[in-house]
């Protein structure tokens, strides 16, 4: 508790005091609970041998208990607990036992559900013994209990009074085993029970829950808030946070600096930050549930959730992961080429092909060697290239000139017209490639083959 009062004044005095050393702690005066006459003491900011630091509180006297009607009385809690947890949670000994769900799918709580719960009678004054909707059932009953061990200062006789059961086992495990936090080292047994540099570690097969505080609020590279529940606690001498983020902002912006955080969900360590990190990234509103407290007073607000998630936030919100293209790189590079043996394509214009010198004709008649266009020879010779503009192809020679008659005068013969000179020389049906043409798209053809048979 962090509040209490003076027996022989009924004077209120406060938690938040107790480091100060005041005179009702220093002279001893009896104290007793704020909400009924039983005894407390006060305890100071204290440090426990596993390194677990405790702050200032009230607790309980030994042999003493809280009125039957006292809020802060555990047997009161229980019970009340156990009544809304419908049906994940049973008294037994004085032991109230949560039954986890097998997945955090049955977490979510059915439409009907959903419908407001009024405190019950005689408890309407007091802050720390209803939760509203629209919390899940599993996270409702793990927010009653965090939030009262919070108000006790988290004593280890009111822990123990707490108890888990997994889905499918008989037997149960303790609290904290369930739900880590608010001490370094709970956190730190949390990070080595995760790490995925260590297989022979198991990770939990049920949900795992984390309380801690708000020490820090910081936007991301896309500008959504995240929270550090923890800020550089110490594990073997090595760093880690604890982080809660989502995708949506709205499940993040309720939470300011100061207010207690319960989390459930698949925890996760990250170990390529600066830092390791034991990251929640939240889904659902129904994976949240934070309240505030004032010291001061010894009092705290309702647990509630952040205001749940559209679809409209769903489908814009959370971006949609595209697998990366990759760029394929040019093979017919000058460097590529060296490196895998493949002949590089020249860029500077070649030296022209020398021209081949066509062996003596035998002469014949111009009818048989007048070319056959109707026939198609397989790879015919290319044809020379022309020695100077005036060359042309080949003239037939003239015919005789006749001799004339007697009686006729003699007429001199007609020079037969020139021929127009062609602007290239004649194509055949199928012409060839000139020899620097064909070595080019020889080349072309061979670096093709090549791409396919690598493809």
């Amino acid at each position: 508790m962090y509040r209490a009062r003076i027996k022989d004044s009924d004077r209120h005095v406060f938690a938040v005091q107790i480091d100060h050393e005041p005179v009702w702690y220093t002279d001893k005066h009896k104290l007793i609970c704020w909400q009924c006459d039983a005894g407390v003491n006060a305890k100071g900011t204290y440090v426990k041998r596993n390194g677990a630091s405790y702050r200032a509180h009230f607790a309980l006297n030994p042999n003493t208990r809280h009125a039957q009607t006292c809020p802060f009385n555990p047997i009161e809690i229980i019970t009340s607990i156990a009544q809304g947890a419908q049906d994940l949670a049973h008294v037994d000994d004085g032991v109230l036992k949560l039954t986890l769900p097998g997945d955090l799918d049955d977490m979510a709580p059915a439409p009907n559900e959903r419908k407001p719960e009024l405190p019950p009678q005689g408890v309407t004054a007091q802050q720390i013994d209803t939760v509203p909707p629209p919390l899940p059932p599993l996270l409702n009953c793990a927010a009653k209990i965090a939030r009262f061990l919070q108000l006790n200062a988290f004593d280890d006789k009111i822990v123990a009074k707490f108890k888990v059961q997994p889905y499918g086992r008989k037997t149960t495990i303790p609290w904290g085993r369930f739900c880590y936090g608010p001490t370094p080292n709970a956190y730190g047994a949390l990070v080595e029970r995760l790490d995925p540099q260590r297989p022979e570690k198991t990770a939990p097969s049920h949900p795992i829950v984390v309380y801690g505080t708000v020490q820090r609020v910081r936007p991301d590279r896309s500008d959504r808030p995240f929270v550090y529940l923890a800020d550089h606690g110490d594990l073997d001498g090595k760093e880690f946070e604890v982080v809660l983020r989502s995708m949506h902002p709205t499940l993040i912006k309720p939470l300011t600096v100061g207010t207690h955080v319960l989390a459930v969900g698949k925890w996760k360590v990250f170990s390529g930050g600066r830092v390791p990190q034991l990251v929640l990234f939240a889904d659902e509103a129904g994976q949240i549930a934070y309240w505030h407290s004032d010291e001061d007073t010894g009092t705290a607000s309702q647990p509630t959730s952040p205001p749940g998630l559209t679809a409209h936030q769903r489908a814009t919100e959370r971006p949609v992961r595209t697998p990366p293209t990759r760029a394929r790189r040019p093979t017919t590079t000058k460097a590529a080429g060296r490196r895998r043996g493949v002949p590089t394509r020249r860029t500077t214009t070649p030296p022209p092909a020398t021209p081949r010198t066509a062996p003596p004709s035998v002469p014949t008649s111009p009818a048989a060697t007048a070319p056959d266009s109707t026939q198609q020879r397989p790879q015919p010779p290319a044809p020379t290239a022309p020695q100077s503009p005036s060359a042309g192809p080949p003239r037939t020679p003239p015919p005789a000139p006749a001799v004339p008659s007697a009686d006729q005068k003699p007429i001199t013969p007609a020079v037969p017209p020139v021929p127009p000179k062609p602007s290239r020389p004649p194509r055949v049906a199928s012409p060839p490639l000139p020899p620097r043409r064909r070595r080019r798209a020889q080349l072309a053809n061979w670096l093709r083959r090549r791409k396919k048979r690598r493809d």
